[in-house]
C-alpha cells in the first residue's frame, strides 16, 4: 500500500524554527507504567484477552525507542532545556474525565500506574502534568505552563506516537506553537500507524527529526547559542 499526501503539495513548506535553550523545551508524553511497561497494566490486558500478536509491533517499536530517550534526556538537561512530562490519567485532586472512564484507563499518577522506567524518570524539579485526554493541551495548567515560560518551540517525544504525540503536535499547530518531533523516541500502536503518523504529520509548524540529528543541533545550539532547524 502506497501512503499518498497530496494537500502538502499546495501549501507552503514548513517553516525554519529558531531553537534556543530559553525558546524551546522538551516535553515527553505518555511514557509512563501502562505504556513503558512490558509487564504494566496495559500489557497485563493484553495477555489476558489473548491479543499477543495484536500488539506485537507496538513492544517492537517500544524496545527500539527505549535507548534513545535517555540520550535526548540527558542531552536537555545538560544543555538546560527544561524538560516536562505529559501523561493520560488523574492526580490527587482530579477525578477521571470522560475520555478515561469511557476508555476504562482511569489511571491514578500519584500510584504505581504513575511511574515511569529509571532512565526515564524526571528530575524532581521537571512537572508532570496529568491530561484528561490525548492531547496535553487538554490540561490548561500545561498551556499557562508554556505561556509563563515563553516557549515557542516544543521538542516532543513519547509512546503511542499515533494518538498522544500527534495529538499534542497538531493542537500546538493549531495554536501557533511549533514543534519537533522526535521520530525515533516515538513508538506508534503499530507499525502503520507509526509510518502513517510520520509521513502525515509533518506540516505548518511541525517538523520531524531523528536522535542523531536533534543531538546535532544541539552542539550547535551549545556553540553558538541557537540553531535553526
Amino acid at each position: 500500500m502506497i501512503i499518498r499526501h497530496p494537500v502538502p503539495l499546495l501549501t507552503k513548506e514548513t517553516k525554519p524554527l529558531l531553537l534556543t535553550k530559553r525558546n524551546t523545551c522538551l516535553v515527553c508524553v505518555d511514557m509512563h507504567n501502562p505504556f513503558s511497561d512490558r509487564n504494566g497494566l496495559l500489557a497485563q490486558r493484553i495477555k489476558a484477552k489473548v491479543l499477543d500478536r495484536e500488539f506485537d509491533e507496538y513492544f517492537h517499536l517500544l524496545r527500539l525507542i527505549t535507548p534513545n530517550i535517555p540520550r535526548v534526556l540527558d542531552a536537555c538537561r545538560s544543555l538546560g532545556v527544561s524538560v516536562a512530562y505529559s501523561c493520560l490519567g488523574y492526580k490527587k485532586g482530579e477525578k477521571p474525565s470522560e475520555f478515561q472512564k469511557a476508555t476504562g484507563w482511569e489511571w491514578d499518577l500519584d500510584g504505581p500506574l504513575g511511574g515511569f522506567p529509571h532512565a526515564w524518570r524526571p528530575l524532581p524539579d521537571e512537572p508532570v502534568f496529568s491530561k484528561p485526554a490525548w492531547s496535553a493541551l487538554a490540561n490548561p495548567k500545561f498551556e499557562r505552563w508554556l505561556k509563563d515560560n515563553k516557549f515557542n518551540n516544543v521538542v516532543l517525544m513519547g509512546c503511542y506516537f499515533d494518538f498522544g504525540v500527534r495529538q499534542t503536535a497538531m493542537e500546538l499547530n493549531d495554536r501557533g506553537v511549533s514543534s519537533l518531533v522526535i521520530t525515533d523516541c516515538s513508538a506508534g500502536t503499530t507499525q502503520f500507524g507509526h509510518d502513517y503518523t510520520f509521513d502525515s504529520i509533518s506540516q505548518g509548524l511541525i517538523k520531524l527529526r531523528y536522535t542523531g540529528e536533534l543531538l546535532g543541533l544541539f552542539d550547535v545550539m551549545k556553540q553558538q547559542g541557537k540553531v535553526l532547524v
